[in-house]
């Protein structure tokens, strides 16, 4: 069987050689495809950051030793194609970045392999010089948590220190830490499970945010189309064993969970509305798109429109993602929607949104031009005609050289594990790509800074954080069937920087929803503490501000949650800062090397 998708890469490819299905944007056939990076082509890239640097491969030398498995034995199950989720957090409070990884293992279910997959997850704690112990043994995480898809990171209990959330088809699975290095498995008390339904749900991503500005963190969580072993039907690609196109599938709804600040959480997908929208979801972002004081979340579907609900402010949500513009690509088709990426791109103080897709399909640009509108700026920003025949899963904005403008890090691979076949220029395993960022949401592909991300990979989850604490974001990803591998930023820092850490006292403790506003003698940054975003991970929630060769900041404003808004003063560059709802702030005392 033919997919869509196939024609889509075979119609870039000039060789459309089959019928039935509906045919792609032809103006998208103007733009060539090619071939996965050659050294070459790096080596000769133009510079555009304004100092050398590189992202490097340092996952042997952190002591990282884990990969992900999906359980493929060759029959191709649907659901095979999309885990691997990973989280940057802190989970000890010592101001080191730690990470924890989601394993797949074993299809549930499945015939009995030869092969015994692996099924624990991992926990890798930050020691500070650079390198990592795995931590996993004893922790409470030593423990089958399902055929594993994501991981979401979240202070749900306002104790100051943050939880685990982790996505599975078989049941969904939180773990409260216990504050000495252990967490303790309280799904069935909490309520999140995630099990109703005929079949068991399809979780992907999830997402935490405050809707009601209660004070408490609520959840959302994805869900994929409706499927089971019995359902999983074959689809042959040229004769071979293959992945099925998602329109086989029917699509489902997604669950909205309601924070009672006691623990346990009510299940208000129904009263909410939400389960009045169908799709295919694959990631989600709570931000605040009109700025109103009230949470929205964009949701991001495979091969239907996406969804942008808007808080009625009452307990309740309207898809508004049409009359707001980021419901279909250009062309006004649905598209292939994976990860998200949210910042103010534009320099204009508003949150925009990034979004990969599949490919044959072009990376999406919605501008937030302000008045609950966004415009379609894929062609314009320059995201439009780079590398089509690559598909991206998660990806995330960061300013990765620190000159003051957002970019992006997308991570790439197929999920045909055998797309060659279709002689489109596509391969399964893909580069990663730098989008460098020169201002007001003018991008460019950065060749030339991505050392070892250009290597060849299955990329799905990834995430982005200063785990070093040099002031410049590095880079963790999980790939199918491959390693967890850590990417350091080699040279960001030469530029300045300054970082907070942002604590709610009448908001939620983890402050997602704030803005902070940072002046400096270049103009303005506005940065926002969100929930969710990329695909099935978790990244950093401090917030990174690039000064270029400001040594420091005139100043700052801060809205928080529910209201409250503060005015700081001027502020010295690199270092990292700290500031509780209401006071002044001041040195982070988690991190103990500062300005390094």
């Amino acid at each position: 069987m033919i997919t869509r998708r196939e024609l889509l890469l075979m119609l870039l490819g000039g060789a459309l050689n089959a019928a039935g299905c509906r045919r792609h944007d032809p103006k998208l056939s103007v733009f060539p495809i090619s071939t996965v990076y050659k050294p070459q082509q790096i080596d000769n890239a133009p510079l555009l950051t304004n100092h050398s640097l590189r992202f490097t491969d340092v996952t042997a030398a952190a002591g990282l030793h884990w990969y992900f498995s999906n359980g493929a034995t060759g029959h191709h199950y649907f659901i095979e194609s999309t885990g691997g989720g990973v989280a940057f957090l802190d989970y000890n409070n010592d101001g080191l970045l730690d990470i924890f990884a989601v394993q797949g293992g074993p299809v549930p279910g499945a015939p009995a392999s030869k092969v015994a997959f692996p099924t624990r997850n991992a926990l890798y704690r930050n020691n500070g010089d650079g390198t990592f112990t795995d931590v996993t043994a004893g922790s409470g995480l030593d423990v089958y948590t399902g055929y594993g898809q994501g991981v979401s990171v979240a202070d749900y209990d306002n104790d100051g220190w943050p939880d685990i959330y982790i996505t599975a088809y078989g049941g969904n699975r939180l773990f409260r830490n216990n504050r000495n290095g252990t967490f303790t498995d309280v799904t069935e008390r909490a309520g999140l499970a995630d099990t109703a339904g005929p079949e068991w749900p399809w979780p992907l991503s999830s997402a935490w945010g405050d809707y009601d500005n209660d004070g408490y963190l609520d959840l959302f969580v994805c869900h994929y189309a409706h499927w089971s072993l019995a359902l999983d039907r074959p689809c042959p690609l040229r004769g071979e064993p293959s992945y099925c196109r998602p329109q086989v599938y029917t699509p489902n709804f997604c669950r909205l969970f309601h924070n009672n600040g006691d623990g346990t959480f009510t299940d208000v997908t129904s009263k909410s509305g939400i389960a009045k929208a169908l799709g295919k979801a694959m990631s989600a972002l709570w931000f605040d798109y009109d700025e109103d004081g009230w949470l929205d979340l964009f949701v991001t579907n495979d091969t239907m429109p996406n969804f942008l609900f808007h808080n009625n402010h009452d307990g309740t949500f309207t898809d508004k993602a049409l009359q707001a513009g980021v419901a279909v690509g250009p062309d006004g088709q649905a598209l292939s929607g994976m990860g998200i990426a949210a910042g103010d791109f534009f320099d204009d103080g508003r949150d925009s949104l990034i979004v990969v897709n599949f490919s044959g399909e072009p990376k999406s640009v919605y501008h937030n031009v302000g008045d609950g509108l966004f415009d379609d700026s894929t062609y314009q920003s320059g995201m439009m005609s780079t590398n089509l025949q690559f598909l991206g899963f998660g990806l995330e904005s960061l300013d990765y050289d620190l000159d003051g403008h957002l970019d992006i890090v997308v991570g790439n691979g197929h999920v045909l594990d055998h797309i060659e076949i279709l002689g489109s220029g596509a391969s399964y395993a893909q580069s990663q790509q730098l989008f460098h960022n020169a201002g007001r949401g003018q991008f460019s592909e950065d060749l030339r800074s991505l050392g070892d991300l250009a290597k060849p990979r299955v990329t799905r989850g990834l995430a982005v954080g200063d785990y070093d604490n040099d002031g410049d974001p590095d880079v963790v990803m999980v790939a199918q069937n491959g390693p967890l591998q850590l990417f350091r930023n080699d040279g960001g820092n030469q530029n300045n920087w300054i970082t907070f850490r942002l604590e709610g006292v009448h908001c939620n403790r983890d402050a997602i929803g704030a803005k902070l506003v940072v002046h400096t003698r270049y103009g303005k940054q506005t940065r926002w503490v969100h929930g969710g975003g990329s695909y099935v991970s978790h990244s950093d929630t401090r917030l990174n501000f690039g000064l270029a060769d400001a040594v420091e900041i005139e100043g700052g404003e801060i809205l928080w949650p529910r209201g409250g808004r503060q005015t700081f003063g001027p502020l010295k560059a690199n270092a990292f800062y700290w500031i509780r709802e209401g006071e002044k702030p001041r040195l982070d005392p988690r991190v103990h090397r500062q300005g390094s």
